[in-house]
């Protein structure tokens, strides 16, 4: 009998760090494979990513909406997933739902669960991030789920301490990591036709998304990282910020400073094919990402870490932490352009790299889901 297994991903955010694993599972007979994509990925605003799920099974639904940036709509929409998601549940009945991460969106997923008694497994808990409402998001993910695959051992630690029995938490770094060296690099040639750039000029890659816990400034702190960007007189591809509250301000300022300079794109998404390329061939990232965090290290890449959304996440040499006052800023740059600097992050080892293949993990969760014990949760003191 196959395993029926139901995945929800929010965002481009989850679904770049899922890809290895949705191959896996594409290809194997025993599975059968669905998957929900949230209504953030149907919009054209953000890019309607729902299009890098088609070769997978992917749920239809119909997404009709015009985006508002205000909490009241953002909590609706919330609501409305774990509705769908519930209708889902109750139409094909899957073995297991997995989740990853800590968006806000994610959590409609082991709510709707619950009721079902429907094991959830959880990628990349017991982190910390101290400057967004992810915090509490992830760890109430945590409780509600019966399996943690982690990014970090420190992060399996936090679990346990969280009162996690030990069987139930397992290492297994960021999956999608070997897959990201393994992509092949486009040509100079190829990535300057497609955007209109000079690969010749040192390139910044930035993305800045809203500080959920933190966001009075918000106008004068993006207009400090774009003066201080126009200073390094450096080309620069911008990516969208996500859905978080204060978007709108960000994806506008961002769009007028664009406009006023050739030197200056600002993109909705980059696809999975053109990341890895991105990041190889630009000098730094810029701003509050997790995949500054993550994925930078992979390419030996300087990050400027901006403000206090990833406060608390363990990161390499290769990332230079900043406020968002306009001299922290310049005092980065300076930092992470020094000949000291580069020449010390040169043989860096990136601290996420997967020790578990996707077989091996769907091997692991195939037995755990079924003791008889999986969704009797005890809290370990």
């Amino acid at each position: 009998m196959k395993i029926k297994i139901l995945l929800y991903s929010v965002a481009r955010s989850d679904l770049d760090r899922f890809i290895p694993l949705l191959n896996y599972l594409k290809k194997t007979q025993s599975i059968e494979f669905l998957v929900i994509a949230s209504y953030i990925h149907y919009l054209p605003k953000f890019g309607n990513t729902h299009k890098f799920l088609k070769d997978y099974n992917l749920i239809k639904r119909r997404i009709n909406l015009n985006f508002i940036d205000n909490p009241k709509f953002i909590s609706e929409q919330v609501a409305n997933e774990i509705r769908f998601i519930s209708k889902t549940i109750t139409k094909v009945r899957p073995n297991v739902i997995l989740v990853l991460g800590d968006r806000y969106e994610m959590i409609a997923a082991p709510i709707a669960a619950l009721p079902f008694k429907i094991p959830i497994v959880h990628f990349y808990g017991g982190a910390v991030t101290y400057g967004a409402i992810d915090e509490l998001v992830r760890h109430s993910i945590s409780k509600m789920s019966h399996l943690h695959f982690t990014a970090h051992k420190n992060y399996s630690n936090r679990l346990i301490k969280m009162g996690e029995e030990k069987w139930r938490v397992h290492t297994v770094g960021i999956i999608s990591l070997k897959n990201l060296k393994k992509q092949k690099i486009l040509s100079n040639t190829k990535i300057e036709k497609s955007f209109n750039l000079d690969l010749k000029l040192k390139t910044l890659l930035v993305t800045i998304h809203p500080t959920t816990l933190n966001d009075l400034n918000l106008k004068n702190d993006i207009q400090n990282v774009l003066k201080a960007i126009k200073k390094t007189n450096m080309q620069a591809i911008f990516t969208y910020p996500n859905s978080d509250h204060g978007h709108e301000t960000i994806i506008k300022l961002i769009s007028v400073f664009c406009k006023n300079s050739k030197k200056y794109i600002f993109l909705k998404n980059l696809s999975a094919y053109l990341y890895p390329s991105i990041l190889k061939k630009c000098f730094a990232m810029v701003g509050n990402s997790s995949s500054g965090i993550v994925e930078a290290a992979s390419f030996k890449m300087p990050v400027i870490n901006i403000g206090t959304r990833q406060d608390g996440k363990i990161h390499g040499k290769n990332v230079v932490n900043s406020d968002y006052s306009y001299r922290s800023i310049t005092r980065a740059f300076e930092k992470i352009s020094s000949k000291s600097f580069l020449k010390s992050i040169s043989n860096i080892k990136n601290l996420y790299e997967p020790n578990m293949t996707p077989k091996e993990i769907f091997n692991l969760i195939e037995k755990l889901i079924k003791k008889p014990n999986l969704l009797k949760k005890k809290f370990v003191d």
